[in-house]
């Protein structure tokens, strides 16, 4: 059995969206002019990819992402050429010869998928086909070598998003254009014969909403929004408002991060703060978690949640971007929501306080028992960013004023 369609009509993003939803496993076959390229699913998430140009992008773009040096992408394609019919994918081999720890190649071969959903998204022809419970990868996007029996399986909605996100830098740039149709010959999907299994119906996929969805290319936040964005509520700009007259007086992230802990929680019933450490979080005050929201800031939690790969945790701290919407990661299961209990609807909210570079604290944001509404995301993101600024600011003046010893 398959599900097709054509991009002209229904969007890779909203194609990508629906058979993560619905949690399908399968191969989504994508055709264009330029070749297939192909997406594969296990229970919603992406767990591999085969592009048409695979052979000579995969090295390059591991080098371009900072993965590897260009001396060991060259001394790897020379350990696998003198391995002849031995010879293992590109990440197994740089894995196997020590020139990449398992978090970098985790990190490389997820760019290399969202860099595969971003070839797809200038498309604007092409066909696609779903064949359910087939799960084909090119072997240079495999996580470990098969003797490993440890597989690539990244959150749908995190690498969806980054793409949407590279995506919008790109053409922003000018460094990605859109396919430039013209006439061509029409593509035709594959058609199964009479004998063959038959197509499914979009009701089969739990798609029976399909024509309700809008035909055009979301933006990078609003492509997994579940629930409306908007301005806030009432009176919600001149809480940011305040509370940027606040921050201008702060001088530690302590006082930065119980600021937007407070603006957070003014549209989530329930806000937490956790604090980056090495390898965890740690849960410091929350408002509306142990003690009723209009009590303000409870005491200190405590609780300490390990950081994983491939987790959203992980994921907002390595793109240092916010995260809004529906989000069924296992570590909000296994972990945070072991210690508080679960909202009533899997929507969250992650603001990433940065210092420099790096993300140093998260707050965190949901619900609780009552219904999603509205978030004013850009209002909450330029907040944490003045954040930021006025904690770099005040570090800065401090060591200025540290005088110099002999």
């Amino acid at each position: 059995m398959s599900f097709s369609g054509d991009l002209e009509y229904l969007s890779i993003v909203d194609v990508i969206q629906l058979l993560h939803s619905t949690r399908k496993t399968g191969t989504l076959r994508v055709n264009g002019r330029k070749g297939e390229i192909s997406l594969t699913f296990a229970d919603g998430y992406i767990n591999g990819a085969s592009h048409y140009d695979s052979g000579t992008r995969t090295g390059t773009i591991l080098v371009e992402a900072g993965v590897i040096s260009r001396d060991e992408l060259d001394r790897a394609l020379v350990i696998q050429a003198q391995a002849g019919p031995n010879r293992h994918p590109l990440i197994a081999t740089l894995l196997e010869n020590g020139m990449v720890d398992k978090e970098a190649a985790y990190h490389g071969l997820e760019t290399l998928i969202e860099l595969t959903i971003v070839e797809i998204l200038t498309w604007k022809k092409g066909n696609f086909s779903l064949d359910p419970d087939t799960l084909n990868t090119c072997d240079e996007f495999r996580y470990f070598p098969d003797k490993l029996q440890e597989e690539l399986q990244l959150p749908t909605e995190h690498v969806l998003m980054d793409a949407l996100r590279i995506y919008d830098e790109k053409k922003r740039d000018g460094l990605l254009a859109d396919e430039v149709t013209g006439e061509e010959p029409a593509l035709q999907a594959d058609i199964p014969s009479e004998e063959g299994p038959k197509l499914l119906s979009a009701d089969d996929l739990g798609l029976g909403e399909v024509d309700t969805i809008k035909r055009k290319l979301p933006g990078f936040h609003q492509a997994l929004r579940d629930t409306p964005v908007a301005a806030g509520p009432s009176g919600f700009t001149t809480t940011v408002k305040e509370a940027m007259a606040h921050l201008k007086g702060v001088a530690t992230l302590p006082e930065a991060a119980m600021i937007l802990l407070k603006t957070v929680a003014v549209i989530f019933p329930r806000a937490l703060t956790l604090v980056v450490w090495e390898h965890e979080l740690v849960a410091e005050r929350g408002i509306g978690i142990t003690t009723p929201h209009a009590a303000g800031p409870g005491p200190v939690l405590g609780y300490r949640l390990p950081l994983t790969a491939g987790s959203l945790f992980s994921f907002v701290l390595d793109k240092r971007h916010p995260f809004y919407g529906t989000s069924h990661d296992q570590s909000l299961h296994d972990q945070l929501y072991r210690v508080i209990p679960p909202p009533g609807e899997p929507t969250v909210f992650l603001l990433p306080l940065k210092l420099g570079k790096r993300v140093v604290a998260v707050i965190y944001g949901d619900f609780g028992d009552q219904p999603a509404g509205k978030v004013p995301i850009d209002q909450l993101t330029s907040c944490a960013e003045y954040a930021s600024l006025t904690i770099e600011t005040a570090l800065t003046r401090a060591q200025q004023a540290t005088p110099h010893t002999a």
